[in-house]
């Protein structure tokens, strides 16, 4: 089934909380035995926002596409074998969030049902020192390519992540992440 995303809003972090607006929990990701993330809300965020989420992480050095480091929250879930809820996003344009960190390249990544091979919708971002607004059209989100290519569709989303594309120790703040229409 696919539910339709009411207001956009993914986690403005508000609350204090490790919940999404869909009551997903965000969690830490780390592939590899090398690989480290931890998460945490925290007291800060830009402007009048009391509430960021911060990751820090290590992805070792030379490590490939299988060693990732970052955050991950649910937008959908399998029911039971043959049912699930996904997210459907076609009321938007794309994706908008703010962040902050160790300077460096950055994976925004959005998953859908569909992909079963791992070879999700990737954009990069470049991270500084200063809270950022990033705004990525649906459109400059790409698979990396070593999977079976599927059309965007934005009816079947099931996760937003994070990930650190820089080699070694990293600390970002992610906050008022949404879906945009205008």
């Amino acid at each position: 089934e696919s539910i339709p995303m009411i207001d956009g809003k993914v986690d403005n972090f508000e609350d204090g909380d490790i919940y999404n607006s869909l009551g997903f929990t965000w969690e830490s990701v780390s592939g590899g035995a090398e690989a480290d993330a931890t998460i945490f809300v925290e007291a800060g965020g830009i402007g009048s926002s009391r509430y960021q989420m911060t990751v820090g992480g290590m992805r070792p050095f030379g490590s490939g596409g299988e060693l990732v480091s970052g955050a991950r929250v649910k937008l959908g879930q399998a029911l039971d074998a043959n049912r699930s809820e996904v997210t459907n996003v076609t009321a938007y344009k794309g994706l908008e969030f703010r962040l902050q960190g160790t300077p460096g390249s950055f994976i925004v990544q959005l998953g859908t049902e569909i992909i079963t091979d791992f070879d999700y919708y990737n954009a990069y971002v470049e991270v500084t020192q200063e809270w950022n607004l990033f705004r990525i059209p649906f459109s400059q989100f790409k698979q990396e390519g070593f999977g079976q290519e599927r059309t965007w569709t934005g009816t079947d989303l099931t996760h937003f992540a994070v990930y650190s594309n820089i080699f070694g120790p990293y600390t970002i703040a992610i906050d008022d992440v949404r879906f945009y229409a205008d």
